[in-house]
């Protein structure tokens, strides 16, 4: 269980820090309209949703790592870490959460340009997030 942890915690490191990429380039933008404003603070939510997730799982399988090879995989049933099924499901939400706010930016992205590509990268941000839910759904409970 604390490899699959290790796991998300690393596929949501990667995404917060595309987003925090994103967001420095956008607060670097010279022109002001409120499309920029609500991109960034998309961004600036992808961003903490996805380092909360990142953070959680990353201790959860640092402790479960240690904890199981002292316990072996009993500890999973040990009352004492009934927290790790309701953790797991908040960071869960979380990850879903900052996924969602990732695709929102990045559909946002193509109206700072010009409408033919907002209309090009709404598309493509759709698109992208109803394939990943179709993944995801699966797998995150």
């Amino acid at each position: 269980m604390g490899e699959l942890y290790g796991q998300l915690a690393g596929i949501s490191a990667v995404l917060a820090g595309f987003a925090i990429t994103f967001l420095a380039l956008l607060l670097g933008h010279k022109e002001h309209s409120r499309c920029l404003a609500f991109s960034i603070a998309v961004t600036i939510a992808a961003a903490a949703n996805l380092l909360v997730s990142a953070l959680g799982w990353s201790l959860m399988s640092s402790l479960l790592t240690q904890v199981g090879a002292q316990q072996g995989t009993a500890v999973l049933q040990d009352p004492e870490f009934y927290w790790v099924a309701g953790g797991h499901r908040m960071l869960s939400f979380t990850f879903v959460s900052g996924l969602l706010f990732l695709f929102s930016m990045l559909g946002l992205s193509g109206w700072l340009r010009s409408r033919a590509l907002g209309i090009f990268s709404t598309a493509s941000a759709v698109a992208a997030a109803l394939t990943v839910w179709r993944i995801l759904r699966h797998v995150i409970n």
